[in-house]
């Protein structure tokens, strides 16, 4: 029984730690949008970012020496693979997107970030997955935390939409593909490479309708590979780990800490401003997350 416990905390500690690496790729992206891809229109990016994570995993899973292992296991859930590939990395992606045409950024922010919530109410109501309402409370803490970080302590007002709409659906779509990454037993990076994959045909099939420009400098293209491999196909694995080695309510409560992490490292490379309501969201969140820990399991 000790032995079975202590396996079962070693576990638990190595899926925190995934989520965190997951936690600290993700808040990359904010800055290297910015200081990468300002020239490069969103839904080029999104293709291009989409492409090199693709790339990435195919070439780590050749480096492997796996490469005959993706048709067979493609081929124990092609269903799956095609669909929640699509769900996750190709609708999710196009209504994110969407979205910021019609809000400002910081709506779309408040909005996504709901999807932690959400996760854990889609793992309990379609896959019955256990939860407690303390750890829903800590989620729900952690939004609060968000909201005051992205509103800088104002009443942040959201009006019914088209962008609202598109938001939330976009927070939808990325919580249904977080949950449904539980629910098959695969190879990780196999299993990622597919759904970045069909992810991507469906923004290639895209471009007719939102157009698709070439970068014209090198160092936009080198920012795009950097966030196609690093924050994208790199987080997309150890997200993927760590939701199978933890609770859902636990990497929803990680996750929060996402704008947090954004934030300061925007603030550090890009010497953005400090504002003083920064420091309550910071409080809420990394309160709620050390709650999820304690007492998520």
């Amino acid at each position: 029984m000790n032995t079975e416990n202590n396996l079962d905390r070693a576990a638990y500690r190595k899926g925190v730690a995934c989520a965190a690496v997951t936690v600290a790729l993700w808040a990359t992206l904010p800055t290297g949008l910015k200081l990468c891809v300002a020239r490069t229109e969103a839904f080029t990016a999104t293709v291009l970012i989409g492409f090199f994570a693709t790339l990435a995993l195919f070439a780590w899973i050749v480096a492997r020496g796996q490469l005959r292992a993706i048709w067979p296991q493609f081929k124990r859930y092609p269903v799956y693979f095609i669909l929640t590939g699509i769900v996750g990395l190709g609708v999710q992606q196009i209504l994110y997107l969407s979205s910021y045409t019609y809000l400002p950024a910081s709506q779309v922010v408040v909005l996504f970030y709901l999807y932690p919530l959400l996760m854990v109410l889609l793992s309990a109501l379609i896959f019955r997955e256990k939860t407690t309402w303390l750890s829903v409370a800590c989620i729900l803490t952690g939004f609060l935390g968000v909201y005051v970080l992205i509103s800088q302590g104002t009443f942040l007002r959201i009006q019914l939409c088209a962008g609202v709409f598109t938001a939330l659906g976009a927070s939808v779509a990325w919580a249904l593909f977080s949950v449904l990454l539980k629910q098959k037993a695969f190879d990780i990076e196999i299993g990622m490479f597919l759904f970045n994959l069909f992810g991507l045909v469906v923004l290639v099939a895209l471009i007719p309708v939102f157009g698709f420009s070439a970068p014209r400098y090198p160092a936009e293209l080198i920012g795009l590979l950097y966030l196609g491999v690093i924050p994208t196909a790199l987080a997309f694995v150890t997200w993927n780990r760590a939701l199978t080695l933890v609770p859902t309510s636990t990497c929803s409560g990680i996750a929060l800490a996402t704008p947090l992490l954004a934030m300061i490292i925007i603030g550090i490379v890009l010497r953005e401003p400090f504002h003083p309501s920064y420091a309550a969201g910071m409080i809420l969140i990394v309160g709620s997350v050390l709650h999820n820990l304690r007492f998520g399991r």
